[in-house]
């Protein structure tokens, strides 16, 4: 099904309960649409000219209401929306309306969609465990935190990948298995991520050829600090 082009009346209409701060009118006037005109405008809320004018908390504060309303059919949307934001300036992610979110309105299928999409865009590592926290993924339920830290695929992200990984050491079969998933990804970093599994936990021979070299020294280096493990990673 095409989604109808968002036409200037319906940007304007949509532009004025944003720029007046009006969540709940717009929620409302976005319940009054035809089937037609909610998919051109779910195309304009995707986009981050379209909030533009709101701080990071008033935007967070759209994002509650209208998920609060219809996660199905407005959590896709507006997590497009975060991303796009994100590459103008980085979010914050720790404000009080998306706590609520996470705590009270998000099932377990809007915490994936949501984790999947938002921790790529954390740089830092406590960024990240703040937010599995908020997200209730508490650090003993291991495998399912490994599931999304391999999932973002970003150095830090693989950082406690990797910390999770350790501890794990005696499992080779689970270590390899992760070992091939990052392979056939294809990008660098989880090419080099896949070299240092083999070489750390020294696993049998993987498929593929390997421009990472490790010697040992820096084998010992990986588990120091954070800055440590993403210069021999992004190598």
């Amino acid at each position: 099904m095409l989604t109808p082009r968002p036409t200037a009346q319906l940007r304007s209409r949509l532009a004025a309960f944003i720029v007046a701060r009006s969540a709940e009118e717009l929620r409302d006037h976005l319940r009054s649409l035809r089937n037609a005109e909610h998919r051109a405008a779910s195309v304009i809320l995707a986009e981050a000219s379209t909030w533009k004018e709101l701080t990071e908390a008033e935007f967070w504060q759209f994002f509650l209401v209208l998920t609060k309303d219809n996660a199905k059919a407005y959590l896709g949307t507006l997590l497009k929306a975060v991303v796009a934001l994100n590459r103008r300036a980085p979010m914050q992610f720790d404000h009080e309306c998306l706590t609520e979110f996470a705590e009270r309105v998000a099932s377990d299928i809007d915490r994936r969609k949501t984790l999947d999409a938002l921790l790529p865009l954390l740089s830092s590592t406590t960024e990240i465990e703040r937010l599995l926290a908020l997200f209730g993924l508490r650090s003993s339920e291991e495998r399912i935190r490994a599931g999304f830290l391999f999932r973002a695929g970003t150095p830090s992200s693989y950082f406690l990948l990797f910390r999770i990984l350790q501890r794990w050491e005696d499992e080779p079969q689970t270590l390899r298995r992760f070992a091939i998933e990052l392979i056939r990804r294809g990008d660098k970093t989880s090419f080099n991520m896949a070299c240092i599994v083999r070489e750390y936990f020294n696993l049998d021979a993987l498929p593929g050829t390997f421009s990472l070299n490790l010697p040992p020294y820096e084998l010992s280096r990986l588990d120091t600090h954070f800055e440590a493990f993403s210069k021999i990673l992004l190598r």
